[in-house]
């Protein structure tokens, strides 16, 4: 995030700023205010805060609480407060639409705040005012039976305070707002001064009813909500579009499904590069994406790099192999190059691993050529006695790269407790590095294929801890054998896969049905597939 301290603006809250910002109010209702009158006195100013950090989450799962929350955030002081019922959805919406207008913040009755904390939280504003949006408004100038026209029904204790009560059906059937209604209200109130708000300054929403004070508190200091499903904003290509271009100087999420700040700070880095992986968002399994992979050899016999012709060629084939599945599949296809990065010797070589690495620096030209043509890079790890890790990290520069990730060979893997088998732990250890590659250099997420002839191979695989989201973990099933048994291995793999990892098939060049709806046909359809030559 920008270290700049977050700005300030003047802003008049006038008639015409409503009407381009929030929906339709109408139908207020004011109590008288005193001797004073409404408007007399000073005229009371809002102020906004700035966000204690670049990069916030608010998270309570409780509306009123996150809506108090919201209110401590985004305002040091406000003459005026908009009250709504907890349980009253009507309401809120109602509130919501008259807080930006008024540069108020929105706080809940009823729910999980007392009345003293929102007595407590009134006084800390300097709160002169309550608009108390309810069912059953007085007409101007009038007040309730029984009642002396000063108190608020809502909270104990607000003598001190004017009411103004607004009808929970003000909202048009529009959205939109009419100026009069808008200045009958204000009338009403104690004169208000030019209001003191936020600039550049993001607020992700997760959509939702508990939301909907506490974002219109945010707006209403000047903060633009952007409305974020699933608490991930690297999931919808808009949504990184708008982070990439707002850069903004802090970014508040409102919702449990942001996670922690720390880990919504790394995925805001992420969108605000802007890079889009072939997948359109900043995931790699984003939605129903099928990855559809084709072997490709980067470099030559002798470990140079392919002259670019024959790199085109083989992006060229991943593309056709990804295009049959789009069409047969009715969902989008991604393609992928499986990169042979190191493989398996019966040479101990000069490090003793029985494992040729390949130079990277001649692996480069494929894999900037594979993202110039919208083709996802996975580079192959065939061990030998090394661990994935060692490999792994030798290769640092390549996988800093957006649009490249990991297959790790399980198969390929010598001097563990039996040939061919490997300990979860070595998988995490690769994982971990991915995942800090990508937070350190805000990146998309990683994907990492283990590949595996069957769920046993990897020890504790249904344990694996592959991060918060960094990476995208497919577990490929590479038994060898008839169709029969590999269809076997593969309903393994599917059971033993570990939480949110997806299984991958790999299409035998036996099998009775090589074509889409043959793979296809399995249960459950791979959404990665080593499709065949």
């Amino acid at each position: 995030m920008n270290p700049r301290k977050v700005r300030f603006v003047t802003l008049a809250a006038s008639a015409t700023f409503t009407v381009a910002v929030l929906p339709a109010l109408s139908g207020c209702a004011a109590e008288p205010a005193g001797a004073e009158g409404a408007s007399s006195g000073p005229a009371q100013v809002a102020r906004a805060a700035e966000p204690a950090d670049s990069v916030l989450v608010l998270g309570s799962a409780d509306p009123a609480e996150l809506a108090l929350t919201a209110s401590q955030t985004f305002f040091d002081a406000a003459p005026v407060v908009v009250l709504a019922a907890a349980d009253d959805v009507a309401a809120q919406a109602t509130a919501a639409a008259v807080a930006a207008p008024l540069t108020a913040p929105v706080l809940l009755v009823g729910g999980g705040i007392s009345d003293g904390g929102v007595r407590t939280e009134l006084d800390r504003l300097g709160a002169v005012a309550v608009v108390e949006v309810d069912e059953d408004p007085v007409p101007p100038g009038g007040a309730k039976d029984g009642e002396d026209g000063d108190a608020s029904e809502a909270v104990d204790g607000l003598d001190d305070v004017t009411t103004v009560r607004l009808d929970v059906d003000a909202l048009t059937p529009a959205g939109e707002i009419d100026p009069r209604d808008l200045e009958e209200l204000r009338d009403a109130l104690p004169a208000l001064g030019e209001a003191d708000v936020l600039t550049e300054v993001l607020v992700l929403a997760q959509p939702g009813e508990a939301q909907v004070a506490a974002v219109a508190t945010a707006r209403a200091a000047g903060a633009l909500p952007v409305e974020v499903t699933g608490g991930d904003p690297r999931a919808d290509a808009s949504v990184v579009e708008t982070i990439s271009e707002a850069k903004a100087l802090a970014v508040v999420g409102i919702g449990a499904e942001f996670g922690t700040s720390q880990e919504l700070g790394w995925r805001v880095r992420s969108a605000e590069s802007g890079t889009l992986l072939p997948s359109g968002t900043q995931l790699v399994l984003a939605g129903d994406t099928r990855y559809v992979a084709l072997g490709a050899d980067a470099v030559t016999t002798r470990l140079e790099a392919v002259d670019a012709e024959d790199a085109a060629e083989a992006l060229a084939d991943a593309r056709t192999a990804a295009d049959a599945f789009a069409a047969g599949g009715g969902t989008s296809a991604v393609p992928v190059v499986e990169v042979r990065t190191t493989r398996s010797s019966s040479s101990a070589g000069a490090d003793g691993d029985y494992s040729t690495e390949v130079p990277a620096d001649e692996l480069r030209p494929f894999v900037d050529a594979a993202a110039a043509a919208g083709v996802h890079v996975v580079l192959s790890f065939e061990p030998g006695r090394a661990t994935f890790d060692e490999q792994v990290a030798e290769y640092a520069d390549l996988l800093a790269l957006p649009g490249v990730g990991v297959a790790l060979d399980v198969s390929a893997r010598r001097g563990a407790v039996r040939a061919g088998t490997v300990d979860v732990a070595e998988v995490e250890a690769v994982a971990v590095r991915l995942g800090e590659l990508v937070r350190s250099g805000a990146l998309p997420q990683k994907l990492l294929v283990v590949q595996t002839p069957s769920a046993d191979a990897v020890r504790g695989l249904a344990d694996l801890d592959a991060g918060a989201g960094e990476v995208a973990v497919v577990v490929q099933s590479i038994a060898s054998g008839g169709y029969g048994r590999r269809v076997d291995a593969w309903g393994g793999v599917v059971a033993g896969s570990p939480t949110g990892a997806v299984p991958g098939w790999t299409t035998g060049s036996s099998d009775p049905a090589l074509d889409v709806a043959g793979v296809l046909a399995l249960e459950p359809a791979p959404r990665y597939v080593a499709a065949a030559p």
